[in-house]
């Protein structure tokens, strides 16, 4: 099977999991959402903030690593099981320990319970990671897709039956750990890898691995800060039950991006790979740019046209004070998922170094930015946020896309241009027919708006873009 074939396979099986996943994602948050308090959630999203943290050196990027070198000897990878392994276990060990500093820190008592219990996912997600990265490097999504689909599933009716038995923010933690279970025992089962018990016999042979590895979670270290400094300071400064709010505006919003992107870029990731010599890298590279925009810019305008009715019908009318946050978290996510994929390009052709580099000068920017945001209360830090993900588009261009493989600006911004032209257009007549039916119950207000909106999207993009033009006629070609 070609490459080509591959990855048009994988998108196919990988967008199957990852927008059931989606559907059962956005299912929990609505009912959570109804049967638990803003400060309760803003305790969970606290909680990921620390997952998301720890999870960056759960393998120290090892995994990325054996995809991007291609040939890896079996004696290796258990070698790198084996380190992986003992990293995770060591994480699970600073996690469990800190955990009274950071309920301290964040000023929430029982955030020291929660961090303790889920402090062994780590060793969990660990035993399978090398696993993964063996199907992925082998292109192998239609199992990966089916695995992750299933343990989700699992999460999901374990989150479910536990709120409703009162379990509060007990629930979300117990469903996640049950999936992190229920994943790794299937990739077990999945995998032909299998490791044997050896520890490193030439660290000079793995250093290519922890090299490119330890680059790699540099820069997810100092990325996690720019994309979580927000729910830190929040948290901190103006307290759980506005986090609370916060962070389900921000959660939702995200989520197209969360679903659409990693679709793309998890079958991207390994192909550019192969492709890293190649003179086709700078046209895929558009090609995925222009495909991530197309997807997720109509989605994004859609949810800032129609928030007051997505918020009531979803999360209940208790939570329309958010509205306006979330039209602004609509409006960052949509500048936001089109910076994305540079991720996996950096990774594939091994710049890794290039990406950290990046992410530490945003360091110097972002939080300042959301801090002064953060003076003007809630809708200051979106507002900054906003600007600057704005303003920065062009230095993305410029320090990561043209240095590394040399895109000109034409050809980036006209992949960006063309998917916008068309959503604010097919926006626009949402709104209209939005402001229109003010009167309307908000089921029916939504239905319109989608319906209207979705059709006229389809009209403009089908005739501005070519690449939408093809996709619809069924022609894919990395050409």
């Amino acid at each position: 099977m070609t490459i080509e074939k591959q990855a048009v396979n994988g998108v196919k099986w990988t967008s199957i999991s990852t927008v059931i996943k989606a559907i059962l994602q956005l299912a929990q948050l609505s009912i959570v959402a109804h049967y638990m308090t803003g400060e309760e959630l803003g305790i969970f999203a606290l909680v990921q903030v620390c997952l998301a943290f720890c999870q960056i050196f759960m393998d120290m990027g090892i995994g990325n690593a054996i995809i991007h070198q291609q040939n890896t000897s079996k004696r290796h990878l258990s070698e790198l099981f084996i380190i992986n392994l003992m990293i995770a276990s060591l994480l699970s060990l600073i996690v469990y320990f800190s955990s009274p500093l950071l309920a301290m820190f964040f000023e929430q008592a029982a955030l020291e319970g929660y961090i303790k219990l889920v402090s062994a996912v780590f060793i969990i997600f660990a035993c399978s990671r090398i696993h993964l990265a063996e199907l992925q490097k082998q292109l192998a999504f239609t199992s990966i897709a089916k695995v992750e689909l299933l343990s989700a599933v699992i999460g999901f009716f374990s989150v479910i039956t536990l709120t409703l038995y009162d379990y509060g923010v007990e629930a979300l933690i117990y469903g996640y750990i049950i999936a992190a279970v229920m994943q790794t025992l299937l990739f077990w089962l999945v995998s032909e890898f299998r490791p044997s018990l050896c520890m490193p016999r030439s660290w000079s042979e793995l250093k290519k691995y922890l090299s490119f590895g330890a680059y790699q979670t540099g820069d997810a270290t100092v990325n996690y800060f720019n994309s979580q400094f927000d729910l830190i300071l929040v948290g901190k400064l103006l307290g759980a039950e506005v986090l609370g709010g916060y962070a389900l505006a921000r959660q939702f919003c995200f989520r197209p991006a969360m679903v659409i992107n990693p679709v793309l870029t998890r079958v991207a990731f390994p192909v550019m790979a192969k492709l890293q010599s190649s003179d086709k890298l700078t046209n895929v590279y558009c090609k995925l740019s222009n495909m991530l925009a197309m997807l997720n810019f109509p989605l994004y305008v859609a949810l800032a046209v129609l928030a007051d009715p997505i918020v009531h019908i979803v999360f209940g009318e208790k939570w329309l004070h958010i509205v306006p946050m979330f039209q602004l978290m609509a409006i960052w996510c949509l500048v936001r998922s089109v910076m994305n994929p540079v991720g996996s390009l950096l990774m594939a052709i091994g710049k890794v170094k290039l990406a950290f580099k990046w992410n530490s000068f945003l360091l110097l920017l972002i939080p300042g930015s959301i801090y002064i945001g953060s003076t003007f209360g809630i809708y200051g830090v979106a507002c900054a946020l906003v600007l600057l993900q704005i303003c920065l588009l062009p230095g993305h261009w410029y320090f990561l896309l043209n240095k590394s493989i040399g895109i000109p600006a034409k050809d980036f911004f006209k992949s960006l241009a063309l998917p916008l032209i068309a959503a604010i257009i097919s926006g626009f007549l949402a709104w209209m027919v939005a402001i229109e039916l003010t009167n309307f119950i908000f089921f029916i207000k939504l239905t319109i708006g989608l319906i209207i909106g979705g059709i006229s999207y389809v009209l403009c993009a089908y005739k501005l873009n070519p690449l939408f033009r093809n996709l619809l006629k069924g022609n894919f070609s990395l050409e």
